[in-house]
């Protein structure tokens, strides 16, 4: 055996672009009622995962000291950033352990790992009718997390922050689903012209496309007209 003098280059590959998963609300009901029948404490993990959108590792990895009151901090990340987060109703409540005899965890999921975890949402999602569906991964609730917020209306740069990406391009996977942005070009579109609200009206108007109005003049009385100076004669006198 020949010792090793180099690490061999591996090339970065590019995440391919398409559809992102993410569960509709029926669908995470159904899920979470399976895994909730075989694991109290996988359920709970499945409601912190999706309400906060940290990965599997992340929350696995979470100590009590990393609970502060109505927030979680996450120190051990991919991008090895730490953030902070508010904690949501159903996060405060599935992060309490039930009252049980002997030694109290380091955190509220050390008890799992991810190799159970992952098991009990293979049979699960057998169960409700998505085990053909390889895209229904533990990883799709970061994804249904990130995809709520930026329907609610969150800006894009928070939706980063609470994720932490490490790069705002990761987050903007997600811009296309901010369908409300767009919702004033259908209206412009299928309004016929001359008969839509002006543009000064317009919620598209600007400082480029407003034409400024005329001063208005009294009854009667005709606007002044610039009058023109008298041409000189150009022949000799």
């Amino acid at each position: 055996m020949g010792d090793i003098h180099s690490l061999p280059e591996f090339r970065r590959q590019k995440e391919r672009a398409g559809r992102i998963r993410f569960l509709e609300r029926s669908e995470e009901a159904q899920l979470f009622a399976a895994i909730k029948s075989r694991s109290e404490d996988a359920y709970r993990l499945s409601v912190f995962l999706v309400d906060t959108g940290c990965r599997l590792g992340e929350a696995l990895g979470l100590i009590w000291n990393d609970i502060q009151e109505h927030r979680v901090s996450f120190w051990i990340t991919k991008s090895g950033r730490s953030r902070t987060i508010p904690m949501t109703e159903r996060v405060k409540e599935v992060i309490k352990l039930p009252p049980s005899e002997g030694r109290r965890p380091k955190g509220p999921f050390t008890k799992l790992s991810q190799a159970q975890f992952r098991a009990i949402w293979n049979d699960a999602k057998a169960e409700v009718g998505l085990g053909a569906d390889d895209q229904v991964v533990p990883h799709i609730l970061r994804h249904t997390c990130a995809s709520r917020l930026v329907q609610g209306g969150i800006d894009i740069r928070r939706v980063q922050m609470w994720l932490g990406h490490q790069t705002l391009s990761m987050t903007m996977r997600y811009a296309h689903l901010a369908t409300n942005d767009l919702d004033g070009c259908v209206v412009v579109l299928e309004t016929p012209r001359g008969e839509g609200p002006s543009v000064e009206s317009s919620a598209f108007a600007s400082p480029l496309t407003t034409v400024s109005a005329a001063a208005p003049t009294k009854k009667g009385e005709a606007a002044s007209k610039p009058t023109k100076a008298p041409r000189k004669s150009s022949k000799a006198k």
